[in-house]
């Protein structure tokens, strides 16, 4: 699929999902608390006793910051594809001003099928069964 010419809004767009996954990470990094105890900010978590499954994955990207990949997966076992997924959603934003083409969000717009759509359910239902199992 060619790239469509980059439109200032389109520029904005770009350079808004940038600044929002950098600042995502600054925030994880800024607010980790090493020593002390864990609080979530997940609101399933804290309305039910219940790990969702994204529960752990700010302290699972934060063992991969620090080169625990063992340690992140305990954490949660989908951080680690996710992680790669921001950094190459966010190498591929950057690309696209660069290039000055609107080709992420096209892609990313793009509709499963419903066997993608199953799987990525059995994938997520998994990891939520392992949280709960775990405790996270």
């Amino acid at each position: 699929m060619p790239g469509i010419k980059l439109s200032d809004s389109i520029f904005t767009k770009n350079l808004l999902a940038i600044f929002s996954i950098v600042g995502g990470y600054f925030m994880l990094i800024a607010f980790d608390n090493p020593g002390q105890e864990h609080r979530t900010l997940c609101l399933f978590k804290n309305a039910t006793g219940i790990p969702c499954p994204g529960c752990g994955m700010g302290r699972a990207t934060l063992e991969i910051f620090q080169g625990n990949l063992i340690t992140s997966l305990q954490y949660n076992l989908l951080t680690i594809p996710f992680t790669i997924f921001i950094f190459f959603s966010l190498a591929w934003l950057i690309a696209d001003i660069l290039l000055r083409k609107e080709t992420f969000f096209p892609f990313i717009k793009r509709d499963l099928s419903p066997s993608g759509k199953m799987l990525l359910l059995i994938i997520i239902m998994i990891n939520w069964v392992v949280n709960i199992i775990r405790g996270i």
